[in-house]
């Protein structure tokens, strides 16, 4: 224990574990002989003196903490080859393993007279061993929660984790939570929680150029309204809700309430400002103008204990107000950061952030939610109304992660929690039509008939939660996310585990004939499968198809309006990245009938026992394909966006389609026939995408296989008369 953070690590422990002996400092600096302003700098990092960190430690032995022992032998311990994880990581042991795998690994590839195909193996292991250990020593996990707008998203939030003012400060307990809420269109941006040194709000702000294009949206649907110029049908164009309330404010142009012969009227500044202008683009020069701009440069607010306010109190005024526009000196936030000093700590080692992400209002595959449900240190939460569970965005979101990403629903990284209100889980039915007598027996019918549904839509295996705000404790809903979390952790520690001992098997086996003859046999298979099962399918569907089928079916004629004057890139609506999900769809329509069959040859070599001693090595086949498999989506899915984007950027069918507004009934069918007027003539895009998909199959899956098979093949290596080679593929 020589460096700093080791030292700090010591101070923290020792101070932990006599707080878990319900020991004073005192009584441990009398049994371990020192005096007691010594253990005071000890448990704050400042002595950095080994004996005396050993006396503490021989004295906590002593009183009874296994702990302390096993914080000994860890500080002990040398990390040459990962990270050293935090003696608290859940997953140290697993770590430890792993450390002395990869030392083995060195040793053994140290020997440069080991047989080729082992080394190219054990190589290749170290790799995955690596990455896999990397994961689990980063304790930062995010935890967010997608779900339609008005369900209840942030009061749950905030009632889980005790997001909420005093009591004493709100009329009722609903009125508690620090996000604000309301009946949907409340929260301008994503909000983070996570824990921060003090309260405190941090935000990134919209770009000028997108903070331009929404104050144009907003400016263009006034001008339109105002000015009584004709619009489609009944529908009105608008910025949301929660935009044009933050540009009212930040612009001081916010309705103004009158009493006018008795009765209470609102007086609209906006339509007084639209009508003295002489154009829209005056009108949008005027609010920008109002709007100060240049003075809104404040990114951070820390909480001022002289104000005498409770610090959730202020946390609550804040928010709602940077929420709001309502500070003349802060911007328009893409995102806000909610600092909380200890927020997770009921997760324990866990360094927990809540996302909050924005309500899902019309077309549920967008790209910030994609992000989301990517990313494999994110648990994602469904969340709905009771009665609609698992609820829309959820099933279309289940749907697309099936359809784009092959993602399974078993691994901790999605579940639903239904938001019941009062008397609607008692409303429940059972089988003979007996409704529910308590609560928990209503949730339990409800997940009956939601499982039921799940698994007929192949989306089996999600778990659903319920929690009402106002009876259910939030302690145990804790737990279960909780424990969505360690799910996913405990995936990635068994395949590490799994990599240990297929590393070990090889390491002391090598001099084995019968596993290098079996390794080898695999190896020929492998490569006869891959000379046989080389293409890819065939086009199941045009990259462009799923954006016409979404533009057809928006619920808003706004949403698409609003990515009309952006090009088809608008947040709410982002053109480009459904071309790329619908080219990842394509892609796993087409691969799909491949893996199936790479799996059954897989499961046969398994089952022949001949090759019993190189089941690791099958194993390690299956994984790679697993991984390919998800890189040739994604790669997929980025070709079909880049492919597409500057063309489809630059058209001129964009201006076309937002001139369609206005033009009566049927906004929404001419804007999609036009586009697809434009994609039927891009045959060249068709063809760049199709080469480049066939490209990635290549690069993504079939390489990668080739070099396995390549790699455990005899010891001539891949010229040997046992391998296949193809024309234009390199040899390993």
């Amino acid at each position: 224990m020589t460096e700093y953070t080791q030292i700090h690590e010591a101070g923290n422990v020792i101070s932990r574990l006599r707080g878990e002996l319900g020991i004073t400092q005192s009584v441990l600096a009398e049994k371990s002989g020192l005096d007691q302003s010594r253990i005071s700098r000890i448990e704050k990092g400042e002595v950095s003196q080994e004996a005396d960190i050993e006396k503490v430690l021989d004295a906590l032995i002593g009183c009874g903490s296994e702990a302390a022992e096993q914080f000994k032998q860890y500080a002990g311990r040398e990390w040459a080859h990962i990270q050293p994880p935090s003696f608290w990581n859940p997953e140290r042991a697993c770590l430890e393993i792993t450390e002395e795998t990869l030392e083995k690994i060195t040793l053994f590839l140290g020997n440069e007279e080991r047989p080729w195909p082992l080394r190219r193996q054990i190589e290749r292991q170290r790799e995955s061993l690596t990455r896999a250990a990397t994961f689990l020593s980063n304790l930062k996990h995010n935890i967010a929660f997608i779900g339609d707008m008005g369900v209840g998203k942030s009061t749950a939030i905030s009632f889980l984790f005790d997001l909420l003012v005093p009591p004493s400060m709100a009329e009722t307990s609903i009125n508690r939570p620090v996000l604000e809420t309301g009946a949907g269109g409340t929260t301008i941006c994503e909000v983070h929680i996570k824990a921060g040194p003090e309260f405190g709000l941090a935000l990134l702000p919209m770009s000028d150029a997108e903070l331009r294009e929404l104050v144009g949206d907003f400016c263009a649907a006034k001008w339109s309204s105002y000015m009584k110029e004709q619009h489609d049908g009944t529908d009105a164009v608008n910025v949301s809700r929660e935009a044009e309330r933050a540009i009212r404010n930040m612009a001081a142009l916010t309705r103004k309430r009158e009493t006018v012969d008795g009765k209470i009227a609102y007086h609209d500044p906006v339509q007084d400002l639209a009508k003295s202008c002489g154009s829209e683009e005056e009108f949008r020069t005027r609010v920008l103008g109002l709007m100060n701009l240049d003075e809104r440069s404040r990114r951070e607010l820390w909480y001022d204990s002289s104000t005498r306010k409770h610090p959730m109190e202020w946390v609550t005024e804040t928010f709602k107000a940077v929420n709001n526009g309502r500070l003349r000196d802060v911007p328009l936030p893409k995102s806000i950061d909610l600092l909380i000093p200890n927020f997770g700590k009921t997760f324990g080692e866990m360094d927990i952030s809540v996302i909050d992400t924005k309500g899902v209002d019309d077309v549920a595959v967008r790209e910030d939610l994609d992000q989301r449900l990517k990313d494999p240190r994110t648990t994602v939460v469904f969340c709905s109304r009771f009665n609609d569970a698992p609820g829309t965005s959820s099933r279309v979101l289940l749907q697309h992660m099936r359809q784009t990403f092959s993602e399974r629903f078993d691994t901790g990284k999605v579940s639903i929690l239904a938001l019941p209100r009062s008397g609607e889980a008692r409303a429940m039915k059972d089988d003979m039509g007996e409704q529910a007598l308590t609560d928990p027996e209503g949730y339990e019918f409800k997940r009956i008939q939601v499982t039921s549904e799940l698994t007929a839509e192949d989306s089996a295996g999600v778990p659903i939660f319920f929690f009402n705000v106002e009876n259910d404790g939030a302690p145990d809903l804790r737990a279960d996310i909780g424990s969505q979390l360690r799910r996913m952790r405990k995936t990635v520690e068994s395949r590490l585990f799994d990599l240990c001992a297929a590393a070990d098997e090889i390491i002391e086996n090598h001099e084995a004939q019968a596993i290098n003859a079996a390794i080898e046999e695999v190896a020929s298979r492998l490569n006869t499968f891959l000379a046989g099962n080389r293409r890819l399918g065939a086009r199941e569907r045009l990259a462009h198809a799923d954006a016409l089928s979404t533009i057809r079916g928006v619920r808003y004629a706004s949403t698409l309006w609003a990515a009309t004057r952006r090009s088809g890139e608008y947040a709410g609506l982002n053109i480009h990245h459904l071309i790329g999900v619908g080219a990842a769809r394509d892609a796993k329509l087409r691969s799909d009938v491949w893996f199936g069959a790479l799996d059954a040859f897989l499961n046969a070599m398994k089952a022949d026992g001949d090759l019993a001693l190189a089941a690791k090595s099958i194993e390690q086949i299956s994984a790679s394909a697993t991984a390919s498999k998800r890189a040739f989506l994604e790669a997929a899915q980025r070709g079909g966006i880049e492919v597409y984007r500057e063309p489809l950027s630059q058209s001129s069918a964009w201006a076309t389609c937002a001139a369609e507004w206005g033009a009566g009934p049927g906004f929404k069918g001419r804007v999609a026939q036009r586009l697809e007027d434009w994609f039927t003539t891009q045959t060249g895009l068709k063809s760049t995408l199709e080469d480049m998909i066939n490209s990635l199959w290549e690069k993504t899956v079939i390489a990668p296989l080739l070099r396995l098979a390549e790699e455990s093949a005899p010891e001539a290596g891949p010229s040997s008369d046992n391998v296949i080679t193809f024309p234009g593929r390199a040899s390993a």
